[in-house]
């Protein structure tokens, strides 16, 4: 099975909206995520479920959980699964690769562009966008904060009558 990154976002998004630090597995099974399915857990959930365990992506309240009875699920004999109320948690990694999922932006170029890369590679793609959208998001801000303070210093100059109109002119052009 590929990883279906548009389902991981779902999953975690519902660590990140949960109103507390700790959900369970029936706060998976009741948000619109699809994870039951005749009364059993999908395939596809229980593969997103453990790749969240192995990428460390969530945790429990003792730390990292390794497998899927650390947090709750249980498969019998029969290959059925259940599940009981653990507390589970989104851990700082998880809370990084949901916040790269989030952005339209990253997420539109992690399906389009590494939607076959391994896991990693897809995880610290993601970050480095993000931080580059971040970047240039910043780059704009700071411009916008140099035009705002040179024009407050040009009105102040003005107002206090001490420019001279060819430094004006000159200050116009640079805006």
């Amino acid at each position: 099975m590929k990883v279906d990154l548009d389902y991981m976002a779902k999953q975690l998004e519902v660590f990140i909206s949960a109103d507390t630090a700790r959900i369970t597995i029936e706060n998976l099974i009741k948000s619109d995520l699809p994870a039951i399915e005749n009364d059993e857990f999908t395939e596809k959930f229980i593969f997103h479920i453990e790749l969240a365990i192995d990428n460390q992506l969530i945790g429990t309240d003792s730390g990292c959980a390794f497998c899927l009875k650390d947090i709750g699920i249980i498969q019998s004999l029969s290959g059925s699964y259940h599940y009981g109320a653990i507390p589970i948690r989104l851990t700082q990694i998880g809370h990084d690769f949901a916040l790269s999922l989030n952005n339209k932006d990253v997420l539109s170029k992690l399906k389009s562009e590494f939607k076959d890369a391994p896991f990693k590679a897809i995880f610290e793609t993601g970050q480095k966008l993000l931080e580059f959208y971040a970047q240039k998001k910043l780059e704009s801000i700071m411009k916008r904060m140099r035009i705002t303070s040179r024009s407050r210093s040009f009105l102040a100059s003005l107002v206090t009558g001490q420019l001279q109109t060819a430094h004006a002119s000159h200050f116009m052009r640079r805006l």
